[in-house]
């Protein structure tokens, strides 16, 4: 090993100078590898003699060189190679270490190179104090380096001789250089002497650029100033435009106004026509009126005189009836007066509802002429006047009190001002007297549940349901106890949630949470 490192170290001198050639030349496995070897050998010699700069970058071409093989030829000598790259990253660390002022690192001593036999390859592991003692390297393999190196050395003679013919090229290149140096100084003598002789017809010509340059200045300034002009011009032109299609409109308004103007005129003759004919109906009817009121007045005297005669006629009657009492007692059967009072009582009209507990709040309203106080009422409920419609439905029900309409919407009236007690305590017996209505069932439902009657409000409203199906409040009223009330049932709630929206009730954010 000794003297392989001798005979690389006479060689350092040549390989040196074309070691970026051969490595981009090299293909060849086995030459690589020992380009790389040749490379670790002087980095060892170098570290050893000091020269810490030299041996790192010997250290880092030998570890390129063992990349280079892993990664073109990963099957020649893997184990070789993975070997020889960590000693090339060992030795590195160690040298930038030194250069860092650390102590260096007692490393083992290379290897000498050798092809990988099957009993090496079986295992890699790092090398040991026992395992560093130097060998001698076979015969076989330090013939194929010498031949390798005999070789180079051949080439590097050829590269020398080709040395010559370069150096003559050289020579040929310098004599060239000083002819033309000597044509490029003649050439600067003439340029000095035209610049003396024209520098005056230079300053005319920059002269007359200069103007040009100002009359060309001035002309863009023209032209930009005719192209604002055009386009002042185009604008004007789309306004002109747009004014007479404005005008256009205008015109034909007019002559819509014009045209609805006349018929409108000819309405107002028309009108002024039938309201004068409707002023002599109005007098024809108040000299109608007139006369009815006299044959009215006169019918009252006669009216008057009738019930005078009348009276006197009952008068008599009572007389007649008091003298035939006596008698008649003793003609008539004992039953016939209980038979009488049974029909008497038949004929007598039914008992009126309950009056309200809750007193209104303001004056009731005038039914309108041509409507019936019910519809009247349930249009102020639906207009929000809810004391409106309680006085009004009060008022109504004093003429008409056994009326389930007027019963059932002052009910619908007191729920809406949040009287849920009073509207349950009315419509109770409302709903007694006509179980198969659906909207007394439901109003009465609502009340329950405002007066936290929960379980009967739930059997009222599904009785509703029962009888009709299409009732959104109903159904809304009974997926708030489902959702909201103990014994919830969430599922049920959705279900009356869903159909009550369908049927057109505003969806309830805060109920639709609780659904979830």
């Amino acid at each position: 090993m000794k003297k392989t490192s001798c005979l690389f170290v006479l060689l350092a001198g040549l390989a040196g100078g074309f070691a970026a050639s051969a490595s981009a030349a090299l293909t060849d496995p086995a030459q690589i590898q020992t380009e790389a070897y040749v490379n670790l050998v002087q980095a060892d010699q170098n570290l050893d003699a000091g020269r810490l700069d030299e041996a790192l970058a010997q250290y880092q071409a030998a570890r390129d060189y063992y990349l280079q093989l892993a990664k073109d030829f990963p099957g020649w000598e893997p184990r070789v190679i993975q070997y020889r790259k960590t000693y090339c990253d060992n030795q590195i660390a160690d040298v930038e270490r030194r250069q860092s002022g650390g102590q260096p690192d007692e490393l083992p001593e290379l290897e000498p190179y050798q092809p990988e036999t099957p009993a090496a390859a079986t295992a890699i592991s790092m090398p040991t104090e026992e395992t560093m003692e130097p060998e001698e390297a076979p015969v076989a393999n330090r013939s194929a380096e010498l031949g390798y190196l005999k070789s180079r050395i051949a080439s590097l003679e050829a590269d020398l001789a080709n040395y010559g013919g370069l150096q003559n090229d050289f020579n040929a290149l310098s004599a060239e250089n000083k002819r033309l140096r000597a044509d490029l100084a003649a050439a600067e003598q003439k340029r000095a002497e035209w610049e003396s002789g024209g520098q005056a017809e230079l300053d005319g010509l920059r002269k007359d650029l200069d103007k040009k340059d100002r009359q060309i200045q001035k002309l863009q300034k023209d032209v930009d100033a005719k192209k604002q002009l055009d386009q002042a011009l185009n604008d004007l032109e789309a306004q002109v435009n747009d004014l007479r299609a404005q005008n256009e409109r205008l015109n034909q308004e007019i002559k819509t106004l014009d045209s609805e103007l006349d018929d409108a005129e000819i309405r107002a003759d028309q009108a002024e026509l039938k309201a004068k004919q409707a002023e002599d109906k109005v007098k024809d009817a108040e000299k109608t009126a007139q006369k009815a009121e006299k044959e009215i007045q006169k019918a009252e005297k006669e009216a008057q005189k009738a019930r005078d005669q009348q009276a006197a006629a009952e008068g008599q009657l009572a007389e007649a009836k008091k003298k035939a009492e006596p008698e008649k007692a003793k003609v008539e059967k004992p039953a016939k007066p209980a038979a009488k009072k049974t029909e008497t009582a038949k004929a007598e009209p039914a008992a009126p509802a309950a009056a309200s507990p809750v007193a209104a709040t303001v004056p009731p309203r005038a039914v309108p002429k041509g409507m019936i106080a019910a519809d009247y009422v349930r249009q102020l409920l639906q207009e929000g006047e809810n004391d409106a419609a309680l006085a009004t439905v009060q008022e109504a029900r004093k003429t008409l009190p056994t009326d389930m309409n007027l019963v059932l919407i002052e009910g619908i009236a007191l729920i809406r001002l949040q009287q849920y007690r009073e509207a349950a305590a009315m419509l109770v017996d409302l709903a007694k007297n006509n179980p198969r209505n659906a909207e007394i069932h439901a109003t009465l439902g609502a009340a329950l549940m405002g007066a936290g009657f929960y379980q009967e409000a739930r059997e009222t409203l599904g009785m509703a349901l029962k009888l009709d199906k299409n009732l959104p409040e109903c159904l809304y009223n009974l997926a708030q106890l489902y959702a909201l009330v103990d014994p919830k049932d969430v599922k049920q709630a959705r279900k009356y949630y869903k159909q009550a929206v369908d049927l057109g009730i505003a969806p309830d954010a805060q109920l639709e949470k609780a659904l979830k």
